[in-house]
């Protein structure tokens, strides 16, 4: 049996009400019964007594020894009385087992038979005190016992019909709902007789809030097969992902990325952490651009987009991440931020690839007309002297007659890989346009562009063996220079001073040791300008 169950408990509990009760009950009705005997007693001698008392006056007022002995007599053959004593003014007569100091006597007075008031003397009788004591234990201890009899009895009954009509019901009411599973179909049952009682109605309520709850949890688990599905399609879009996604706190407590993220660490040879400071900032090159182009993004509740350049050990490489950042506020108002990561390195390159063909020539890899130009006009805007230098090659067109376009790219690379060669670096060297060529010198006068115009003939007008065709051929050159800001201020002027130098000599350049460098004024009046 349960040492905590409702069946012992309340048998435990009417059990010691019970004798608690029928204790205190049988207590109190002990006393009243002790009385209640003692009471009779004493009656039941003063009823005696009343028998003998007309045999008492008349043996006092005759002074009768032999009546009063009878009256003695009569007296001491009753169970309750132990002893008695007859004294009169004539004579006293006493029993045998009479005691002058007993505990508990009564006197009764004797007077004339016929005068009422007047007294003879008295007839003493002693209590048989024990006689009296165990008669009243017995009679009161009767009446305790049947109380408690009665009391167990009563118990036994209100514990038999506790359990029948409450507590078994209640405990098959328990077991049923212990063993049934919320959610399913099953129900409780109406214990018998309850149909109409509380415990019926119990029942009906428990079975409602069951009916409840099959709804609820039906519905719960419709939308947590819902939820899982749709949990199982964005882990699977998280993980593989080819962005790297991270969901991070503000203060840069990684708590949650995707394999992505892991490959791009690996990548770039970086240990994994928790913690790569806020926005990931350890691992780009400019923290400080990144943090601020986030934090003025959020100041205006926008989502924070930048590239920025990641941090990676080899040189010659560069990874550019189009970076994602925003802001997430839970319901419990905790902010968490939800980093994405766009590999743009492709895009960059073909962005500075596409930079480097707009300001670079795409056979020989020289600056172009249109990149020469805009330094030029900034050397202009910013005063610089320079030397406008514009060159053409001479028998360039029958190598291309003769032997094709191809060779005669290949003869163009030479002379841009010359010209690239001993053009100072400070300098500009550049394809001008078809065979032509143009250098601008910054910190150059007339001897030193002589020296250089030198060594560019030397060089270029050697012959050069052409690789597709095992074939020699030979190109001179011919070159005009003008000078800024003293021939011109104007870079239009300038470049037209140039190219009429230059083909003012064209004819002469093409004779074997003629002249191929002319300035667009005389040696000595630029000297002076330029000094």
């Amino acid at each position: 049996m349960n040492k905590s169950g409702l069946l012992l408990r309340l048998a435990i509990s009417i059990g010691f009400a019970a004798v608690f009760v029928g204790f205190i009950s049988s207590q109190i009705f002990f006393k009243l019964a002790y009385q209640h005997n003692q009471d009779k007693t004493q009656a039941n001698i003063e009823q005696l007594y009343d028998v003998v008392a007309p045999t008492a006056n008349i043996a006092a007022y005759l002074g009768d020894q032999e009546l009063a002995k009878e009256v003695i007599n009569g007296l001491d053959n009753s169970q309750e009385i132990i002893a008695a004593a007859f004294e009169s003014e004539l004579f006293s007569i006493h029993s045998d087992t009479y005691q002058a100091n007993h505990q508990k006597q009564t006197e009764f007075i004797v007077t004339s038979p016929f005068t009422p008031s007047e007294k003879l003397g008295k007839v003493i009788v002693q209590h048989n005190l024990a006689y009296i004591e165990q008669d009243s234990k017995e009679a009161a201890s009767f009446l305790s016992n049947s109380l408690l009899i009665q009391a167990l009895v009563v118990t036994s009954i209100a514990i038999f019909i506790a359990f029948y009509f409450i507590t078994k019901p209640i405990l098959i009411i328990a077991k049923s709902l212990h063993s049934l599973n919320p959610g399913t179909a099953r129900r409780l049952k109406k214990p018998i007789f309850h149909d109409k009682s509380e415990l019926g109605n119990l029942v009906e309520d428990i079975n409602l809030l069951l009916e409840k709850a099959e709804d609820q949890i039906s519905q719960e688990r419709l939308l947590r097969s819902e939820i899982e599905v749709l949990e199982k399609r964005f882990r699977l879009l998280f993980e593989n992902s080819v962005a790297p996604i991270i969901l991070m706190e503000p203060r840069g407590n990684i708590l949650l990325t995707n394999n992505a993220f892991k490959t791009l660490l690996e990548r770039i040879e970086q240990p994994i952490k928790k913690n790569y400071g806020p926005i990931l900032s350890e691992l780009f090159e400019t923290p400080e651009l990144l943090s601020r182009s986030v934090n003025s993004a959020f100041l205006n509740d926008e989502i924070a987009i930048g590239e920025h350049r990641l941090k990676f050990k080899e040189q010659d490489k560069t990874i550019w991440l189009q970076v994602v950042v925003s802001s997430i506020v839970t319901d419990d108002l905790k902010s968490y931020y939800q980093v994405t990561l766009n590999d743009v390195s492709k895009k960059r390159d073909e962005l500075d690839e596409l930079s480097r063909r707009a300001d670079y020539d795409a056979l020989t890899n020289m600056t172009n007309r249109h990149a020469a130009e805009k330094q030029i006009d900034q050397l202009i805007k910013n005063q610089t002297p320079f030397i406008f230098v514009l060159m053409d090659l001479n028998g360039f067109k029958q190598v291309n007659d003769i032997y094709g376009h191809d060779a005669g790219d290949e003869v163009l690379i030479f002379v841009a890989n010359q010209l690239k060669q001993l053009t100072p670096s400070d300098s500009i060297a550049c394809r001008w346009g078809g065979d032509e060529f143009v250098l601008v010198l910054k910190n150059y006068n007339q001897s030193d562009l002589e020296a250089l115009a030198e060594q560019i003939t030397m060089r270029i007008c050697k012959p050069y063996t052409l690789i597709s065709h095992q074939a020699n051929v030979q190109v001179g050159l011919c070159m005009g220079a003008a000078f800024y800001p003293y021939d011109s201020s104007h870079k239009p002027e300038l470049i037209h001073l140039a190219d009429k130098a230059m083909y003012g000599i064209k004819a002469e350049s093409k004779k074997k040791g003629g002249k191929n460098l002319a300035f667009s004024q005389s040696t000595d009046s630029l000297e002076r300008k330029y000094e």
